[in-house]
């Protein structure tokens, strides 16, 4: 009987050992399992990027792209600026290209990561700097052709004077040689301007009582030759008498200067012989003032005399 109860007792030891054995063995295969389970879940959230907002995307790519509308406002005239100074500048275009492009397809992907988003927004500062830099450059290149616009244009006035200047000793070496020559070759002395009254040919100082004006002049050669003599008589209004429509005309004096004259006297002078010249002329009316004859020989001024009506 005793037996028999200890045997039963040994018996439900055994199954009891067996069944904590079982239920250890069950604990530690869960435990184990979902030890796994944690693990792969943490890879996997590892290796899946984090949702990244749109509005985060969007505030980059309004960034970016106020940033590319001024840069590329600016590389049409840095373009130009650098052609105009490329050995003083260092305009690398195809930088800013690089990273615009770079920006761009980081900001076009459909699930950006957040690393990338990062690196877009480091190169948007960095195309930032660039475009300041380049504002600057442009400043330097447009002070530098302001100032080289500046120099050429007063190279361009000193070229001018220049030129002005050979032109007017150019002008006053012909005139002097005209005079010189003019001077040498023929003289006028003995002016005369006088006004006569009535048929009995009597002198007169009145305006009113004048019916012509008769001059004359002693011409003086010191060569042999044939010349025309041009008389200019210059009323007191400063308008010149004229003898006729077809006596008179306009000459260039040695100054180049355009002046009407009153008449044309041909002559033909022998070597150091004096030779007497005269002239009438006739008015409507005759001005109370000052009259004024002069003589020119190939458009210098030889002789000048003066006579006043009253």
């Amino acid at each position: 009987m005793r037996d028999t109860k200890s045997l039963s007792l040994l018996l439900l030891s055994s199954v009891l050992f067996l069944l904590s054995i079982i239920l250890l063995c069950t604990w530690g295969y869960q435990y184990y399992h979902q030890i796994q389970q944690d693990k792969t879940k943490a890879e996997v959230a590892k290796a899946t990027p984090p949702v990244v907002p749109d509005s985060t995307r969007d505030s980059l790519l309004k960034i970016y792209k106020v940033t590319i509308n001024g840069l590329d406002n600016r590389l049409d005239s840095a373009s130009y600026y650098a052609d105009s100074l490329k050995g003083n500048l260092d305009i690398n275009l195809k930088e800013f290209y690089r990273l615009r492009d770079e920006i761009a397809t980081l900001l076009q992907a459909q699930t950006p990561k957040t690393e990338d988003l990062d690196i877009a927004r480091r190169k948007i500062g960095e195309l930032q700097q660039r475009v300041t830099q380049l504002r600057y450059r442009n400043n330097d290149v447009e002070n530098e052709n302001a100032k080289l616009r500046a120099l050429l244009e007063e190279m361009s006035r000193q070229t001018r004077g220049i030129e002005d200047n050979s032109k007017l000793v150019e002008r006053e070496n012909r005139t002097l040689t005209a005079k010189v020559n003019a001077l040498l070759s023929l003289s006028a002395a003995n002016l005369n301007l006088t006004a006569l009254a009535n048929n009995e040919q009597q002198e007169t100082t009145e305006a009113g009582q004048t019916e012509k004006l008769v001059g004359s002049f002693t011409l003086k050669s010191n060569m042999s030759s044939k010349c025309d003599i041009v008389v200019v008589v210059v009323q007191p209004n400063g308008q010149v008498l004229q003898k006729s429509a077809w006596e008179s005309g306009s000459f260039e004096t040695a100054e180049g200067a355009k002046k009407i004259y009153s008449c044309k006297l041909r002559c033909e002078t022998a070597k150091g012989e004096p030779k007497l010249l005269n002239f009438s002329l006739i008015a409507d009316k005759y001005l109370k003032g000052n009259y004024s004859m002069q003589i020119y020989h190939n458009g210098v001024l030889i002789g000048k005399t003066n006579k006043t009506l009253s």
